[in-house]
């Protein structure tokens, strides 16, 4: 052997003893196959958790600009409405301010339907009909702009009612839970009773004040609204409940309904407003 050759340990070992040299080896390779599915498995694991941080903030950014869109909804709506009421007499700049809202509703909605369509956030995967709701809204919403450019208020304003409750649809088809959505329903019983009270029909509104207190329930069990409105809109929502239990002690001592349930209307609708 050359003197100035240097061997190896694993060589020296192979000289001396094949059968060590082997074991050897393989007791390296093993090491080394361990060493790589512990760091396939911290990989996997890293990525899962940052995965799933991901699906949880995708699902309240994809609520938080919804409700973005729902406010520009509300004010155009709410637009909508005034011009059918004063029609041929509205407003000054009335329609113009209404098309806006609308138009900025659609282009609000149109950039979430793009973005989540394939990317579904949390709380709505595996929803068969998802893509189907996204253009549900947005079909409306296009409609209701095309309906008020044509002064088409009636119209317009079934248009916006569609694309709201498409909205409240598909959170009720996937479980999830929202103040606006559970004021939506509080809203909806109180201008029921309003109105049947009004075509002087007091007993079947009275009988409408289990359904009223229950979606009361529902108002302080959801979660608030990830808002600025959040506080406001938990610091309103004692004075809401009080009133929905002096609106049914009303009802319980035979005393006039009429004033107690408009002044819970008032709070509905001021709360109603915080939940958007």
């Amino acid at each position: 052997m050359n003197n100035d050759t240097k061997l190896t340990s694993i060589e020296l070992l192979r000289a001396i003893s094949p059968d060590g040299a082997k074991t050897y080896m393989e007791h390296r390779a093993a090491i080394r196959e361990k060493t790589r599915f512990k760091l396939n498995r911290f990989v996997s694991l890293a990525t899962a958790f940052v995965l799933a941080g991901t699906a949880g903030a995708s699902g309240q950014t994809f609520d938080r600009r919804v409700s973005e869109a729902r406010r520009h909804m509300r004010a155009a709506c709410q637009g909508v409405q005034r011009l059918f009421q004063t029609a041929p007499n509205a407003p000054a700049g009335l329609k113009e301010t209404t098309a806006r809202e609308v138009a900025d509703a659609e282009v609000l909605w149109t950039s979430i339907a793009e973005e989540f369509v394939r990317a579904v956030p949390e709380g709505y995967a595996g929803d068969p009909s998802w893509s189907q709701r996204l253009e549900d809204v947005r079909l409306d919403l296009s409609r209701m702009r095309k309906e008020i450019a044509a002064g088409e208020w009636r119209p317009a304003f079934l248009s916006c009612a569609h694309a709201c409750n498409w909205i409240t649809t598909m959170h009720e088809a996937n479980g999830v839970i929202l103040a606006i959505d559970t004021m939506a329903a509080l809203r909806k019983k109180v201008g029921f009773a309003r109105g049947l009270l009004a075509a002087a029909k007091p007993d079947k509104a009275r009988a409408l004040i289990k359904e009223i207190l229950a979606a009361r329930d529902a108002v302080l069990l959801a979660p608030p609204p990830v808002t600025s409105n959040r506080e406001a809109y938990l610091e309103a929502l004692p004075e809401l409940s009080r009133s929905a239990d002096a609106m049914a002690e009303t009802v319980r001592a035979g005393s006039d309904l009429n004033k107690a349930l408009e002044a819970l209307a008032v709070l509905v609708e001021r709360v109603y407003e915080l939940a958007i």
